[in-house]
C-alpha cells in the first residue's frame, strides 16, 4: 500500500472511530442517573416526569414529549434535566444555537451539572472552539472521573490545537478505558502517528 493510500485509509478509519466513541456511553461504568439511563434506553417504567417526556419523544407523537419537557423547563423552578434534554434534542435536530442556549441555561441553574457541561464541550469541539472544549471536558472529568471518553476528546482537541505532546499524554491515559481491541489499536495508531511527527486535524 503506498503512502497516500495509507493516509486515506487512516482518515476513513479515524472518522469511524470518532463517530463510534461519540455514540458510546459517556461514562466508563454504568450509572443510575436519569440522563445516562434514558440515553442508553435502559429506563424501566418510571414516574419521573422527565423520563416520561423523553420516552414520548421516541414514541408516535414526539412533540408531545417536547412540549412536556418545555413545560418542565419553564416552570418557576426549572427542571434542569429537562433543560438539558431540550438541548440534546436540539443538537439532534440541527438547532445548535438553541441547544447551546439550553446547555448554558442548565449550567447557570446548576453549575456542577456534568451532562450539560459535557454536551456544551462537545458542541465547542464540533464548532472548532477547542480551547473551550478542553476546559469543559476537563471540568467534567474533575467532577466525575467515570467520564473517561473526555480523555479521548481532549486528546483530539489538543492535536487540532497543534499540541502533540499534550495529545499523546491524553491518548495514553485513555487506552485503559478503550472498550475493545479495535478502539485500542486505533488509539495506538494515533499515538504512533504523533511520534512520527505526522499530526492531523480533529476531523481525521
Amino acid at each position: 500500500m503506498n503512502r497516500k493510500a495509507g493516509q486515506i485509509l487512516t482518515v476513513v478509519l479515524g472518522i469511524g472511530l470518532i463517530g463510534f466513541i461519540l455514540w458510546m456511553p459517556r461514562k466508563s461504568e454504568p450509572q443510575n442517573d436519569v440522563l445516562t439511563t434514558a440515553v442508553e434506553g435502559e429506563a424501566a417504567s418510571t414516574t419521573d416526569p422527565v423520563d416520561l417526556a423523553v420516552e414520548k419523544v421516541s414514541g408516535p407523537n414526539p412533540m408531545e414529549g417536547i412540549l412536556a419537557l418545555r413545560e418542565l423547563a419553564e416552570q418557576e423552578e426549572p427542571n434542569v434535566d429537562a433543560v438539558v434534554w431540550l438541548g440534546i434534542f436540539g443538537v439532534q435536530s440541527g438547532q445548535l444555537d438553541k441547544a447551546r442556549e439550553r446547555f448554558s441555561e442548565a449550567i447557570t441553574l446548576e453549575p456542577s451539572h456534568s451532562e450539560a457541561t459535557w454536551q456544551l464541550a462537545l458542541l465547542d469541539m464540533e464548532e472548532g472552539a477547542y480551547d473551550r472544549a478542553v476546559v469543559g471536558f476537563e471540568l467534567v472529568m474533575d467532577q466525575d472521573s467515570s467520564y473517561a471518553n473526555g480523555l479521548f476528546f481532549t486528546a483530539r482537541c489538543y492535536e487540532a490545537m497543534g499540541k502533540p505532546d499534550a495529545a499523546r499524554i491524553r491518548y495514553e491515559e485513555y487506552l485503559p478505558y478503550a472498550p475493545d481491541t479495535v478502539i485500542e489499536q486505533r488509539v495506538l495508531d494515533f499515538i504512533n502517528r504523533l511520534d512520527s511527527g505526522d499530526s492531523a486535524g480533529i476531523n481525521e
